[in-house]
């Protein structure tokens, strides 16, 4: 029972493996571990954030259960994407598992499926991408934690009491590395004060 639990699933929703067992972390994939890249450029490895990835690897001595969601906003199998979701998901995967920072999952959510398309699930709400996310990890809603970029909450207050954290990144390219380091020592302290670790 325990290799097929700790075995990765991977279908067209994403990726799901058991890896942490304490709480659970939904971070957005884009513009958190891939720095933001203009509509129709190539993404790179550098364009993964190393520092993030390095708290990333905290996170995972701790054994604390995360992953990532992406989003689409237009059909995700367009022909003239340069790269195709499914295949990104499993070159980020790939490379956090050689970094010793292997997500639990990696799913997707979209807001604006083409017409015509039909898809089981995920739906076109992130919050239902959430909620069925604690319910696979059979995690209490008190806590997940979602860190997502942004100004504002996206969830009203009579969604679930998840704890949502709004990630700063890094202001344009003159920000320092000294700010980089703060910010990713404030998220960590942050996620491990919302689960409640030492």
């Amino acid at each position: 029972m325990r290799a097929d639990m700790e075995s990765d699933i991977l279908d067209i929703h994403g990726i799901q493996r058991r890896e942490g067992s304490v709480g659970l972390v939904i971070f957005e994939r884009d513009d958190i571990l891939l720095r933001h890249r203009p509509q129709f450029g190539d993404q790179t490895l550098g364009d993964i954030d190393t520092k993030f990835v390095a708290m990333l690897q905290d996170m995972r001595d701790l054994n604390v259960r995360f992953g990532f969601i992406s989003y689409h906003t237009d059909s995700p199998f367009d022909r003239g994407a340069r790269i195709d979701n499914a295949t990104l998901t499993r070159l980020l995967d790939d490379l956090l598992k050689v970094s010793g920072a292997v997500p639990d999952f990696w799913m997707e959510a979209i807001h604006s499926p083409s017409q015509g398309q039909t898809r089981d699930w995920p739906a076109t709400s992130d919050l239902d991408v959430i909620l069925k996310l604690t319910e696979w990890y059979e995690v209490d809603p008190t806590m997940t934690v979602v860190v997502r970029k942004g100004n504002f909450s996206r969830f009203s207050k009579k969604t679930p009491a998840f704890t949502e954290i709004l990630y700063p990144g890094s202001s344009a390219a003159g920000s320092s590395d000294i700010d980089t380091q703060a910010t990713m020592v404030w998220l960590k302290t942050t996620i491990k004060h919302a689960l409640k670790l030492p």
